[in-house]
Protein backbone atom coordinates (compact mmCIF):
# COMPACT_ATOMS: atom_id res chain seq x y z
CA UNK A 1 0.00 0.00 0.00
CA UNK A 2 1.46 3.69 -1.26
CA UNK A 3 2.11 5.65 1.37
CA UNK A 4 -0.54 8.64 -0.09
CA UNK A 5 -3.13 5.70 0.04
CA UNK A 6 -2.40 5.06 4.27
CA UNK A 7 -2.80 8.76 4.55
CA UNK A 8 -5.77 8.50 3.03
CA UNK A 9 -7.14 6.00 5.08
CA UNK A 10 -5.84 7.96 8.58
CA UNK A 11 -7.63 10.77 7.30
CA UNK A 12 -11.07 9.03 6.54
CA UNK A 13 -10.62 6.64 10.04
CA UNK A 14 -10.58 10.18 11.70
CA UNK A 15 -13.18 12.00 9.69
CA UNK A 16 -15.35 8.97 9.99
CA UNK A 17 -14.31 8.59 14.19
CA UNK A 18 -15.17 12.63 14.58
CA UNK A 19 -18.45 12.60 12.27
CA UNK A 20 -19.66 9.84 14.68
CA UNK A 21 -18.93 11.16 17.94
CA UNK A 22 -20.54 14.71 16.63
CA UNK A 23 -23.65 12.12 15.12
CA UNK A 24 -23.98 10.30 19.01
CA UNK A 25 -24.03 13.85 20.73
CA UNK A 26 -26.89 15.40 18.55
CA UNK A 27 -28.57 11.72 18.42
CA UNK A 28 -28.50 10.97 22.03
CA UNK A 29 -29.15 14.36 23.20
CA UNK A 30 -32.40 14.39 21.66
CA UNK A 31 -32.71 10.11 22.31
CA UNK A 32 -30.91 8.99 24.96
CA UNK A 33 -31.38 5.03 24.08
CA UNK A 34 -30.22 5.35 19.96
CA UNK A 35 -29.21 2.70 18.57
CA UNK A 36 -25.27 2.15 16.69
CA UNK A 37 -27.01 1.98 14.12
CA UNK A 38 -28.98 5.18 14.24
CA UNK A 39 -25.96 6.65 15.45
CA UNK A 40 -24.26 5.75 12.35
CA UNK A 41 -26.59 6.65 9.79
CA UNK A 42 -26.27 10.19 11.48
CA UNK A 43 -23.20 10.38 10.96
CA UNK A 44 -23.10 8.72 7.35
CA UNK A 45 -21.57 5.64 8.01
CA UNK A 46 -22.93 2.04 8.66
CA UNK A 47 -23.50 0.35 11.33
CA UNK A 48 -20.42 -1.83 10.67
CA UNK A 49 -18.21 1.20 10.31
CA UNK A 50 -19.32 2.28 13.58
CA UNK A 51 -18.60 -1.02 15.39
CA UNK A 52 -15.33 -0.93 13.83
CA UNK A 53 -14.32 2.45 15.18
CA UNK A 54 -15.93 2.08 18.66
CA UNK A 55 -16.00 -1.82 19.33
CA UNK A 56 -19.21 -1.00 21.36
CA UNK A 57 -22.12 1.27 22.30
CA UNK A 58 -20.33 2.14 25.79
CA UNK A 59 -17.16 2.53 23.98
CA UNK A 60 -18.83 5.41 21.86
CA UNK A 61 -20.58 6.77 25.21
CA UNK A 62 -16.72 7.01 26.18
CA UNK A 63 -15.68 9.19 23.59
CA UNK A 64 -18.68 11.30 24.21
CA UNK A 65 -17.84 12.28 27.38
CA UNK A 66 -14.29 12.65 26.26
CA UNK A 67 -15.00 15.03 23.42
CA UNK A 68 -17.21 16.71 26.03
CA UNK A 69 -14.27 17.09 28.54
CA UNK A 70 -12.30 18.19 26.02
CA UNK A 71 -14.94 21.10 25.25
CA UNK A 72 -14.82 22.24 29.12
CA UNK A 73 -11.03 22.68 29.01
CA UNK A 74 -11.53 24.94 26.07
CA UNK A 75 -14.09 26.64 28.00
CA UNK A 76 -11.92 26.96 30.68
CA UNK A 77 -9.20 28.19 28.49
CA UNK A 78 -11.28 30.56 26.83
CA UNK A 79 -12.31 31.68 30.32
CA UNK A 80 -8.79 33.50 30.66
CA UNK A 81 -8.62 32.69 34.62
CA UNK A 82 -5.74 34.33 34.96
CA UNK A 83 -6.20 37.61 34.14
CA UNK A 84 -8.45 40.46 36.01
CA UNK A 85 -9.74 40.21 39.18
CA UNK A 86 -10.80 36.20 40.89
CA UNK A 87 -14.09 37.51 40.94
CA UNK A 88 -14.38 39.05 37.46
CA UNK A 89 -12.39 35.39 36.22
CA UNK A 90 -14.81 33.32 38.03
CA UNK A 91 -17.79 35.20 36.34
CA UNK A 92 -16.34 34.52 33.03
CA UNK A 93 -16.31 31.30 33.83
CA UNK A 94 -19.75 30.86 35.24
CA UNK A 95 -21.03 32.37 32.25
CA UNK A 96 -19.07 30.15 29.97
CA UNK A 97 -20.57 27.22 31.90
CA UNK A 98 -23.91 28.66 31.25
CA UNK A 99 -23.50 28.03 27.82
CA UNK A 100 -21.93 24.73 28.17
CA UNK A 101 -24.84 23.67 30.57
CA UNK A 102 -27.64 22.49 28.30
CA UNK A 103 -25.92 20.64 25.88
CA UNK A 104 -23.87 18.48 28.42
CA UNK A 105 -26.46 17.93 31.01
CA UNK A 106 -28.48 16.36 27.73
CA UNK A 107 -26.72 12.89 28.95
CA UNK A 108 -27.34 11.10 32.12
CA UNK A 109 -23.58 9.74 32.88
CA UNK A 110 -24.01 8.32 36.21
CA UNK A 111 -23.08 4.96 34.72
CA UNK A 112 -19.97 5.64 33.77
CA UNK A 113 -16.09 4.66 35.14
CA UNK A 114 -15.78 6.88 37.94
CA UNK A 115 -11.88 6.35 37.81
CA UNK A 116 -11.64 7.63 33.88
CA UNK A 117 -14.46 10.63 34.90
CA UNK A 118 -12.42 11.10 38.12
CA UNK A 119 -9.69 11.91 35.75
CA UNK A 120 -11.68 13.76 33.31
CA UNK A 121 -11.81 16.08 36.41
CA UNK A 122 -8.27 16.86 36.98
CA UNK A 123 -7.73 19.64 34.50
CA UNK A 124 -10.63 21.39 35.80
CA UNK A 125 -9.93 21.07 39.63
CA UNK A 126 -6.71 22.30 38.78
CA UNK A 127 -7.47 25.58 37.21
CA UNK A 128 -10.75 25.99 39.38
CA UNK A 129 -7.74 25.33 42.65
CA UNK A 130 -5.32 27.86 41.24
CA UNK A 131 -8.82 30.58 40.40
CA UNK A 132 -9.24 30.12 44.70
CA UNK A 133 -6.17 30.73 45.82
CA UNK A 134 -5.74 33.40 44.13
CA UNK A 135 -9.25 35.06 45.37
CA UNK A 136 -8.67 33.71 48.79
CA UNK A 137 -4.87 35.79 48.19
CA UNK A 138 -6.46 38.98 47.44
CA UNK A 139 -9.13 38.81 49.75
CA UNK A 140 -12.11 38.03 47.09
CA UNK A 141 -13.15 34.73 48.40
CA UNK A 142 -13.90 33.30 51.47
CA UNK A 143 -10.80 31.92 53.75
CA UNK A 144 -13.06 29.95 56.26
CA UNK A 145 -13.52 26.91 53.48
CA UNK A 146 -10.63 25.00 52.58
CA UNK A 147 -9.87 25.54 48.68
CA UNK A 148 -10.18 21.73 48.27
CA UNK A 149 -13.57 21.85 50.04
CA UNK A 150 -14.19 25.07 47.39
CA UNK A 151 -13.64 22.66 44.22
CA UNK A 152 -15.13 19.78 45.11
CA UNK A 153 -18.21 21.92 46.01
CA UNK A 154 -18.22 23.75 42.54
CA UNK A 155 -18.26 20.47 40.74
CA UNK A 156 -20.89 18.91 43.19
CA UNK A 157 -22.94 21.75 42.31
CA UNK A 158 -22.32 22.04 38.61
CA UNK A 159 -23.33 18.33 38.61
CA UNK A 160 -26.24 18.69 41.00
CA UNK A 161 -27.34 22.12 38.27
CA UNK A 162 -27.43 19.02 35.73
CA UNK A 163 -29.83 16.93 37.69
CA UNK A 164 -32.05 19.28 38.28
CA UNK A 165 -31.72 20.13 34.20
CA UNK A 166 -31.96 16.63 33.12
CA UNK A 167 -34.88 15.45 35.23
CA UNK A 168 -37.19 18.54 33.89
CA UNK A 169 -37.28 20.28 37.23
CA UNK A 170 -35.60 23.50 35.59
CA UNK A 171 -35.00 24.77 32.07
CA UNK A 172 -31.29 25.83 31.36
CA UNK A 173 -31.14 29.40 32.16
CA UNK A 174 -32.49 28.02 36.02
CA UNK A 175 -29.91 26.15 36.00
CA UNK A 176 -27.29 28.75 34.98
CA UNK A 177 -28.44 30.80 37.46
CA UNK A 178 -28.82 29.04 40.29
CA UNK A 179 -25.55 26.97 39.62
CA UNK A 180 -23.68 30.85 39.08
CA UNK A 181 -25.53 32.31 42.32
CA UNK A 182 -24.98 29.45 44.74
CA UNK A 183 -20.98 29.29 43.64
CA UNK A 184 -20.44 33.31 44.41
CA UNK A 185 -22.62 32.34 47.61
CA UNK A 186 -20.22 29.64 48.22
CA UNK A 187 -17.13 31.29 47.76
CA UNK A 188 -18.19 34.62 49.38
CA UNK A 189 -17.40 36.71 46.16
CA UNK A 190 -19.75 40.13 45.77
Amino acid sequence: MSEIRRRRQRVEVGRNRSALVAAAIRVLGEHPEASMAEIAAAAGVTRQTAYAHFGTREMLLASVRDEQSRRALDVLEAADLGTGTATAALDRLLAAVATMLAEQTRFDFSDSDSAADAARHVPVEENLDALIRRGRETGEFTTDLSTEWLVAATIALGHAAGQQLRGGRVDAATAATQFRSSVLRLYGAD
